[in-house]
């Protein structure tokens, strides 16, 4: 497949192209030849049919990170909505894992994109231009990193990253616990977590969905031809947009004030290439648990769905652990930082931390303010009415009808989606509450889920799905939208689709 557009201002130039923030979606469909209406002279002599591509799922992936990584390659876990109403899933379609009792996804894309011809990739700048860090701990960062390059000169070690004004700071730095959201959805979650002294695993996805609908801005966009830019918790949620490192800190910090073992990794996503995530181990688990920023799905890094490719370095509030094995497959890595043949430590006995005292660059607070009600709903009928009126500009060969009361149902559905999301007992019981209609119709649809960054985000987002090309007049829509507010402004939007189609 090969697509062709445009880079901002038709520039070819490297600072110009680095300002693009389409999005390149692959979308699944199931192709059905539907039926015609015929008259009762046509019934035996004539056969009427369309043809009807029914959307399954998607991946999206950044153009931007295409453009820095030149090709991107591996197994892609699809997005695909629970439940796809018209269809139904194969009981043997997931596999459940003793450690957590939880359905796993098996669908899975296998493929690479790449740019035919290659554009030449931003140089960045990777000095700093100051830094507050003591020069013993400078100079020793700097002979440790050059050291680690000598054996794996592909990995990208490092100790110290540039803060917002350019100075260099030791990484663990970034790294302590802050006072958590309040997300409204966690009561009794924080009530088992404060006898058990720690928090529970539905408090943790909880936290790692809102910080995956803080909208994702790329250092590349933010700060063109600068080296990685690190923010410090607060500056992040005050700017309200980050690249995977701040997401990644945030994360990390909430997890340390459950009280949980937690680090920040660095490594190369299929989806981002070089990336940021947090690895979190209990007592007894096996398997690390990688979480992935960008949508807040964990996965064990011997899941073949996993995103991250490989691991090059840990980071907690303690330490950095460079990996030094040969491997750096998660699925075939040892993640016991004790073991000094697989992990070398950036403190050690010869470099001992008591030497080098530091104090963190997060703040002690940060500050929640409530979402405003109004403002949502407000926006709420904004999108409501762009998206009909955009269906009806679609549809321009076809005339377009909303079944209202369908559409009505679908509203008082899709206000439970964010809920059932978090709890995952998402789609339990969507069937039951449209039964009165399939006695009569044919119903496909599904929901789409998204942080809000835009309205043209949502309008592409709705507009890739297609289920508005269907090249008949027999069929009536309905579409409903939902926004469930966190706090300072962080929004999750739903929008559920169907298309009815009377039963002969």
């Amino acid at each position: 497949m090969k697509i062709y557009n445009q880079p901002p201002d038709n520039d070819f130039d490297a600072s110009s192209i680095q300002r693009c923030r389409d999005i390149l979606y692959i979308n699944i469909f199931d192709e059905l030849h539907v039926d015609q209406p015929k008259t009762d002279q046509e019934r035996d002599q004539i056969i009427r049919e369309r043809i009807a591509r029914n959307w399954l799922g998607s991946i999206k992936i950044p153009f931007s990170n295409i453009y820095v990584n030149g090709r991107l390659e591996g197994t892609y876990r699809l997005n695909i909505p629970n439940p796809l109403l018209g269809y139904s899933r194969d009981k043997f379609s997931g596999t459940k894992l003793d450690t957590t009792q939880r359905i796993l996804p098996t669908s899975v894309l296998r493929m690479f994109a790449t740019m035919d011809p290659l554009l030449a990739p931003p140089e960045s700048i990777q000095q700093s231009f100051d830094s507050t860090e003591s020069l013993e701990l400078l100079n020793h960062a700097r002979f440790w990193v050059e050291e680690l390059n000598k054996k794996f000169p592909n990995r990208d070690y490092k100790a110290t990253v540039s803060d917002i004004n350019g100075r260099a700071v030791f990484i663990p730095r970034f790294l302590h616990p802050l006072p958590l959201p309040p997300l409204g959805l966690t009561a009794a979650d924080t009530t088992t977590a404060a006898a058990a002294g720690g928090g529970g695993d539905n408090q943790m996805q909880q936290l790692a969905r809102f910080v995956s609908l803080i909208p994702f801005l790329a250092d590349t966009v933010t700060f063109p031809g600068l080296c990685d830019i690190w923010e410090t918790s607060d500056q992040f949620l005050r700017t309200m947009s980050g690249d995977d490192e701040e997401h990644a800190v945030l994360l990390n910090n909430y997890f340390l004030t459950l009280n949980r073992n937690s680090w920040i990794a660095i490594g190369v996503s299929i989806y981002s290439g070089p990336c940021c995530f947090v690895l979190t181990k209990n007592d007894g688990q096996r398997y690390p648990t990688c979480w992935s920023v960008a949508d807040g799905r964990d996965a064990l890094t011997i899941d073949t769905w996993n995103p991250i490719r490989s691991i090059y370095l840990l980071a907690n509030r303690e330490n950095v652990w460079a990996n030094i094995q040969e491997q750096d497959i998660p699925s075939r890595m040892n993640f016991d930082v004790n073991k000094t043949k697989d992990w070398r430590p950036f403190f050690s006995h010869s470099f001992p931390r008591d030497n080098i005292p530091w104090t963190s660059v997060q703040p002690n607070d940060l500050h929640y303010e409530e979402t405003r009600a109004e403002d949502v709903a407000a926006l709420i009928r904004q999108i409501d009415d762009i998206l009909h009126e955009k269906f009806r500009d679609w549809r321009e060969a076809n005339v377009t009808r909303w079944h209202s009361t369908c559409q009505n149902r679908l509203r008082e559905i899709v206000k439970d989606k964010e809920m059932e999301f978090i709890k995952g007992s998402i789609g339990t019981d969507i069937e039951s509450k449209l039964v009165e209609f399939q006695g009569t119709h044919n119903i496909t649809g599904f929901s789409l889920q998204m942080p809000y960054t835009t309205i043209q985000a949502i309008v592409d987002s709705v507009h890739s799905t297609n289920i508005f090309k269907h090249a008949t007049n027999d069929i009536q829509f309905a579409l409903a939208v939902h926004i469930h507010p966190y706090p300072n402004n962080i929004l999750a939007v739903w929008i559920y689709i169907a298309h009815l189609t009377k039963k002969s």
